[in-house]
């Protein structure tokens, strides 16, 4: 009696032991990357580390759109992985001037999957919502591509579809839009 409860014993722990093993062994390697990560946002270079959080493991990457920098009343471009939506980013000028939490709250509505909480930073020029972020910045005078119509600012947007998640990409949007302001505020002679 005694030796068959030893082989029961003997054969549960050899059973669980192999099943650790094959779990350790078989675990799910995480997805990659396959894609050229961008080093630039509509023509503005902002570096691979900086969009690094923002962009999804994937085969395929394509960009569509014109450069920020092109001095038209609204232009921008978007990011898709493996066809996707994955990054817009644009800009718009303003005849009047709008805060960044009038844009970001308007965004937040129309994007933010019922999350309207809104965050704006120190300055008041950069706000968060739930997928994405707005700066805003004086740029006074005539846009020269839409018959002359007077602007008094302008505003830089990203709207991120993934993560997922993007509390924890705060700082990376931040980053982002404050990078970008000083692209079309020259470009656009502001």
């Amino acid at each position: 009696m005694a030796d068959r409860h030893s082989s029961r014993r003997m054969g549960c722990a050899v059973l669980s032991v192999t099943a650790l093993l094959l779990t350790a062994c078989s675990g799910e390697e995480k997805p990659e990357v396959a894609y050229d990560l961008p080093d630039t946002l509509c023509g503005a270079h902002v570096g691979k580390k900086a969009v690094e959080p923002l962009f999804p493991p994937g085969s395929k990457l394509t960009h569509t759109g014109d450069a920020l920098g092109n001095g038209k009343y609204a232009s921008g471009c978007d990011y898709a992985v493996d066809n996707a939506k994955t990054l817009l980013v644009s800009s718009f000028f303003h005849e009047d001037r709008p805060t960044a939490r009038q844009i970001a709250e308007k965004r937040a509505s129309d994007y933010g999957d019922g999350d309207k909480k809104v965050t704006v930073d120190a300055s008041g020029n950069i706000a968060l919502y739930s997928r994405g972020a707005v700066a805003v910045a004086a740029c006074p005078g005539y846009s020269p591509d839409a018959d002359d119509l007077p602007r008094t600012s302008f505003s830089v947007e990203i709207l991120a579809f993934y993560p997922k998640d993007l509390s924890k990409a705060d700082k990376t949007l931040t980053q982002l839009v404050r990078k970008l302001v000083p692209v079309v505020a020259k470009a656009n002679s502001c």
